[in-house]
């Protein structure tokens, strides 16, 4: 004996109401199927234990005695899922013999629509079972207002008329199905008031086409076997799908089939709302599903969010685009067979361990973990399909050392190569230099940059790598012009997330073979943040967003790009790929301004509402308004940070976070920990560099006017007697390894989250091997409380971006200024 529980395919519409239908069935040893209202309760001792645990929970929300359909809420199906966890018990309505699989944990295309908490719970014992066993025949015949146990919907009729069955107005969907019945004139039968007849042979054909499927998957209804006699001339017209290949696109075919019928008479119906057409004695329905699916095809083909639907439709679909359309192309066409090159190209994409490890040399093979290598092969996959990529892992997970071994690996590959050109920060351009030397090492490798570059162009094609900062590429891109290049970096690619600038500019326009960018956080505000980097990386695709799409709309072009852009951006998170790496432990330390400090902050934040409200009340223009509460915003941040830096004249003693800085530090000394300080003013850091001098304890330090960079981060390293690094945020946030560092102090918080992440990954990265403790320090009742909840706004972000759902635009509007104010 066997449990078979069959689920409707549509669980997102079942989620939004919370409400899943669901039949159970019990399978013999000889395959036959038996209702369990029909089945002795004896014969249930055959089941596996999880199987008759499930089937007595079952029972009880059935109020006692099994039913063959009931109606479940969310946390009942989550429930039995657990219960039933890697049971092959499921099956989809439509597929009755094809079990749903399990993956990652969870019931695929189930479990995502479900309640998450408590996942996993073993299952029941023996014993469990046993002493509820009885309980089958005598539980509580009570039942919640949700549960229904009676008959089913009933579908009887032909190609001329039907009759339904409405049962009961306890049935879960007896409003939404009357009111359906109402809508296409169906007639209540006056003997009969549960029975409602539609008579007109035409009318029955359409509402088939529209809601046949409704009622076998959603509604679970029973349709007779005579229905099923009369009917069995009527079948659905189906979707088919053909690609042809060229050298840099596919022409790709969509078209509607309903036997040797038309394609004109098809457009015809489409066009005029019918949703069947007879050819001969046989009837094709075009059913709802079809033409949401090719609606939805015919949509992401042309990029238009207004696409009529059209019985046929022959686009061209670039090279980038064929790995985000595949999957829908054969949601629709299971038939559909790519094209060799597009297989070729989709397959690994969608399946990185396909993907071909390139060749190393020694020095790499003994450096790069499996990941790496898969990143490796992931470049080079794009390289050869003349697509572009972002490599955006975590922090510390060694993007730079995975995009050397990328160009490594062209270079062994060819025998003559064209030079690759790397931009970068010009802060990071030294490390880029050393990273090179010192894991290629066959390299001849140009800095251009300073005062010391080439204004020779041909100097520039003597190399395998150059490396350059972008402001350096702005200024002599015209020497960069008529360079063909093999391959373009772009690292921290948000220098590139605004296409109007001149960085976005000048990186666009040169010529190149591949294009890669670097970043930890592909997108930190919207989806706006992805649309200049995918137009670095596929020239000539130009992702857009209409400028006067809204709502509905503009959400479906945000997912759209979102979706095309997916298999063109690697994202590994640590604790995925370097389990490795000791754990990083995050503590808030909330500091209560002292007494001095809070007038302070009270009376700058009363000046500020003060000035603003009368540049509100003058009519001035918004973008005066907004840059005069920053100026006023990152006045109370100051305050918070030290009361010096809004007036000199006040004691240093009144400084809280001063004072919480003096015992993290002692604290960190005792237990021989050494730390990095980040903050993002350089007034502060200097008032801690003068804290340190004071106290004689050594120290580097580093803000954006540091011309000894890397010797600064090299002493670090090497010296273990120095305990404290001092950093500006933005000089030192990126692009450092500072792994000799176990404890990371923010002394004030930054709006964006990924700022700060980046920060505390310079110590929190591969070659640790202590646990990093974080600590930021915010000022009680103040602007940084508030800062810290714009923060967790922020990193849901993030989080959903990279999940490849619904990103939002997050700019700050002067009422949000001014609430932070």
């Amino acid at each position: 004996m066997k449990l078979r529980i069959l689920l409707p395919p549509t669980m997102a519409g079942c989620a939004q109401r919370d409400s899943v239908p669901a039949k159970i069935e019990l399978e013999d040893n000889n395959g036959t199927r038996h209702t369990p209202e029909n089945v002795d309760i004896s014969l249930l001792s055959e089941l596996p234990d999880a199987e008759r645990g499930a089937l007595f929970a079952l029972s009880q929300w059935c109020g006692g005695t099994l039913s063959s359909f009931l109606q479940l809420d969310l946390r009942q199906t989550s429930e039995l899922l657990r219960m039933l966890d890697d049971c092959t018990c499921f099956f989809q309505a439509n597929q009755p013999e094809k079990p749903i699989p399990w993956a990652d944990g969870g019931l695929t295309g189930v479990s995502d629509y479900l309640p998450q908490e408590n996942q996993k719970r073993k299952h029941p014992t023996v014993e469990e079972i046993e002493e509820e066993e009885d309980s089958f025949e005598t539980a509580s015949a009570v039942q919640s207002e949700r549960q229904y146990v009676g008959p089913p919907i009933e579908v009887e009729g032909s190609t001329e008329y039907l009759r339904i069955i409405l049962p009961s107005s306890e049935h879960p969907n007896y409003h939404e199905v009357l009111s359906l019945l109402r809508k296409w004139n169906f007639l209540r039968d006056r003997s009969h008031r549960h029975w409602w007849w539609l008579r007109d042979s035409s009318m029955v054909l359409d509402f088939l086409g529209s809601h046949q499927e409704d009622f076998e998957l959603e509604y679970q209804a029973n349709f007779t076997d005579n229905f099923k006699r009369q009917t069995k001339n009527i079948a659905k017209a189906k979707l088919r799908a053909k690609g042809t290949e060229s050298f840099d696109e596919t022409i790709l075919e969509v078209r509607i089939e309903a036997g040797t019928i038309p394609q004109e008479e098809i457009e015809h119906a489409l066009a005029t709302g019918k949703n069947h057409l007879r050819d001969g004695k046989k009837v094709y329905l075009l059913t709802k599903e079809l033409k949401e699916k090719a609606n939805h095809l015919q949509r992401q083909m042309t990029g238009e969010f207004q696409t009529p639907l059209l019985s046929k439709i022959s686009l061209p679909v670039e090279n980038y685009k064929a790995t985000s359309i595949e999957n829908l192309i054969i949601s629709a066409d299971p038939l559909f067979k790519p094209p060799k090159e597009w297989k070729k190209r989709t397959k690994a994409l969608q399946d990185l361990s396909a993907l071909k490890t390139p060749e190393f040399s020694l020095t790499l093979k003994r450096l790069l973990r499996p990941y790496q290598r898969t990143g490796v092969a992931w470049l080079t996959h794009l390289f050869e399909n003349r697509l572009g990529g972002i490599l955006a892992d975590e922090m510390g997970l060694g993007k730079t050392l995975q995009a050397l071994a990328f160009l490594s690996s062209l270079k062994r590959a060819r025998s003559s190569v064209l030079p690759s050109l790397v931009v970068c920060p010009a802060s990071l351009v030294e490390n880029w230099r050393r990273e090179t030397k010192r894991f290629c090492p066959e390299f001849k490798v140009l800095v251009h940059h300073g005062s010391t570059r080439t204004s020779v162009p041909t100097s520039l094609t003597a190399n395998d790598l150059i490396i350059t900062s972008y402001g350096t590429l702005v200024r002599d891109i015209e020497m960069f012009d008529d360079i063909d290049l093999l391959c373009v970096i772009g690292d921290e690619a948000q220098y590139l997330k605004n296409r109007k600038t001149q960085n976005a500019q000048a990186m666009s326009a040169l010529s190149s073979k591949g294009r890669i960018l670097l970043t930890g956080t592909p997108i930190e505000n919207s989806v706006y943040d992805l649309l200049s980097l995918l137009e670095f990386l596929l020239p000539g695709a130009h992702p857009e967003i209409p400028n006067n799409s809204r709502g509905e709309e503009r959400t479906w072009h945000e997912q759209r790009i979102l979706k095309e852009a997916a298999p063109y951006v690697l994202r590994r998170r640590k604790q995925e790929v370097a389990p490795e790496l000791p754990e990083k432990i995050e503590q808030i330390i909330h500091i209560q301004l002292s007494d001095e400090q809070k007038a302070l902050y009270q009376k700058v934040r009363e000046s500020s509402e003060s000035e603003l409200n009368k540049l509100s009340e003058s009519g001035v223009a918004e973008g005066t308004i907004r840059m005069k509460a920053l100026t006023q915003l990152l006045r109370l941040r100051q305050t918070c940070c030290d009361p010096r830096l809004i007036d000199e004249t006040i004691d240093s003693k009144h400084s809280s976070k001063l004072r919480a800085f003096r015992e993290l530090l002692y604290t960190s000394l005792e237990g021989g920990h050494r730390m990095l300080v980040f903050s993002q003013f350089v007034q502060v850091l200097k008032m801690l560099k003068a804290e340190l001098d004071a106290s004689s304890l050594p120290y580097c330090y580093l803000d954006g006017a540091s011309n000894d960079r890397m010797d600064q981060v090299d002493r670090f390293q090497e010296e273990d007697s120095i305990p404290v690094f001092l950093i500006s945020l933005k000089a030192g946030g990126t692009g450092l390894n500072l792994t000799g560092a176990d404890v990371v102090l923010h002394f004030d918080p930054w709006w964006n989250p990924a700022a700060e992440i980046q920060a505390t990954d310079r110590a929190h990265r591969i070659g640790q091997n202590k646990v990093v403790t974080v600590y930021k320090l915010i000022a009680s009742d103040t602007v940084e409380d508030k800062v810290l909840q714009l923060q967790k706004s922020k990193r849901k972000l993030l989080e959903q971006v990279f999940e490849a759902s619904e990103s939002a635009n997050l700019k700050l509007s002067v009422s949000d200024l001014r609430e932070l104010i």
